[in-house]
């Protein structure tokens, strides 16, 4: 089966604001242009802000497609009847990507030396960034396991090796504490998800009954505390987050989509979202603007807190929009319908719960932005069709087929170049005081340059993978 095209590009679109959020210029810009609870001008963290912006929705957009990806993958490895064994190689698949994940988390927080000044520290970081390859490159399924293991033992010395003469030269801190939160979230909601769905790939009502139990858990840890009180424990807020439990209310509806679309891409019949619309006698438009109006309604009403009007207008939209998939559109029924429990689930719950924040993570704020990143695929996935070949669905679909590349491309590569080469004092020249729109432009083109940059190794098949 060949590559989801749709869920690369989204993937690509969700790093996109991950690096694009991060260093667009920081305390001049509105509110919504930066994480809610984390306002301009000092962007301190206040928990007592409500709503959320585009920005909180990106690292469940990520989560979201990280759960579509666990079953197209999967059943790839899994339904194959003259392999008895096939189930203990998965496991231990599993376990070691989630070990590679939380490793990558470490190394390329302890490999950037990017803020030390001088040439040399800058150098020294594009070389740990290279050093990352033959530990985390994807080889050749014919290469025999002794040179993989070579390849990686060789990687990882290197990894090491520079390590330890960063901690020495440059005083760079080695310690349990410095990681990077978003893969080191991820490696955890990947192993509870990957084997939530491995266990119940063949029980929609076993999948439907853990996700249940997931959110009975939410709601009881989230009325006594729990999160706060054990995030208060010093030694142990490092590793202990309850709320990694939350975030599979994304993962777990994402995996029954997964499925969904494995079943999909592996008919006979030719999958053409755009045909079967035409078939049935309908455009796409009309289900497509009804789609993006509501995920604009969804960040203004959460923006704002119109939380009771919010379940109305979802109501109402999200009707409209399934019963003309129904109509026009059945190839999505599944999806479709999925997304639209999801919504109007989330928009009660968070009515009931007085409000949305992501920090804490709020139950009505998995389920609206795993409805969101629902209508998102579908939107992608009609569009993608018509343009598959323009070079800007190739630089998302590509850099969001690498996505731990992608991830420190900027950070660990990019901005230490700019610096060598001293076209670092083109990107941050100053712009008329008054026009800090200017800068996001500006972020806006260095990110999409490092996801050109990204797509290309893609496409010449130079991968990471965990």
């Amino acid at each position: 089966m060949k590559r989801y095209l749709s869920l690369d590009i989204l993937r690509g679109l969700s790093i996109f604001g991950m690096v694009f959020s991060a260093i667009i210029p920081h305390g001049v810009l509105p509110a919504w242009m930066y994480h809610i609870q984390n306002p301009p001008p000092t962007h301190s963290l206040d928990m007592s802000v409500l709503g959320i912006s585009w920005v909180d929705l990106v690292f469940p957009v990520f989560i979201f497609c990280m759960g579509v990806a666990i079953p197209l993958a999967g059943r790839r490895r899994l339904d194959n009847p003259s392999d008895p064994a096939a189930g203990k190689r998965y496991i231990a698949e599993i376990t070691e990507r989630f070990v590679m994940l939380w490793l990558f988390s470490y190394l390329y927080v302890f490999l950037d030396f990017s803020t030390v000044k001088g040439w040399w520290p800058q150098l020294v970081t594009i070389a740990g960034f290279l050093a990352l390859f033959p530990l985390y490159i994807q080889l050749s399924k014919s290469l025999s396991k002794r040179r993989l293991v070579l390849y990686r033992v060789a990687g990882l010395i290197l990894v090491l090796g520079i390590i330890i003469y960063g901690h020495y030269k440059f005083d760079e801190v080695i310690s349990l504490q410095r990681r990077g939160i978003i893969i080191f979230l991820l490696a955890f909601i990947y192993l509870f998800g990957a084997l939530i769905w491995y266990f119940t790939r063949n029980s929609l009502k076993m999948r439907a009954l853990t996700f249940a139990s997931v959110l009975l858990f939410a709601a009881v840890t989230i009325y006594f505390d729990l999160p706060q009180k054990l995030y208060a424990i010093k030694e142990i807020r490092w590793i202990v987050n309850i709320e990694y439990i939350y975030f599979l209310l994304i993962l777990i509806p994402a995996t029954f989509i997964g499925d969904t679309l494995y079943n999909k891409l592996n008919t006979k019949e030719q999958y053409d979202p755009v045909g079967h619309s035409r078939m049935n006698g309908g455009g796409t438009g009309a289900p497509l603007i009804l789609m993006a109006l509501w995920i604009v309604w969804s960040m203004v009403a959460l923006y704002k807190g119109y939380y009771l009007i919010n379940i109305f207008v979802t109501l109402v939209i999200i009707s409209k929009i399934h019963n003309l998939i129904e109509q026009r559109m059945p190839v999505y029924r599944t999806e479709s319908m999925t997304g639209a429990i999801l919504a109007i689930a989330g928009a009660v719950i968070m009515l009931l719960e007085g409000g949305v924040t992501k920090v804490p993570c709020t139950i009505g704020y998995c389920l609206t932005t795993a409805s969101v990143s629902i209508w998102l695929l579908l939107l992608i996935d009609t569009i993608s069709y018509r343009s598959h070949n323009s070079y800007i669905t190739r630089i998302f679909a590509g850099s969001g087929s690498n996505p731990l590349m992608s991830y420190i491309a900027f950070g660990s590569f990019v901005m230490p170049l700019f610096k060598i080469t001293g076209l670092l004092v083109i990107y941050q020249a100053a712009y008329p005081a008054g026009y800090p729109w200017i800068g996001v432009i500006r972020s806006a083109l260095v990110v999409l340059l490092t996801m050109a940059i990204v797509a290309f190794m893609s496409e010449k098949k130079i991968f990471w993978r965990a």
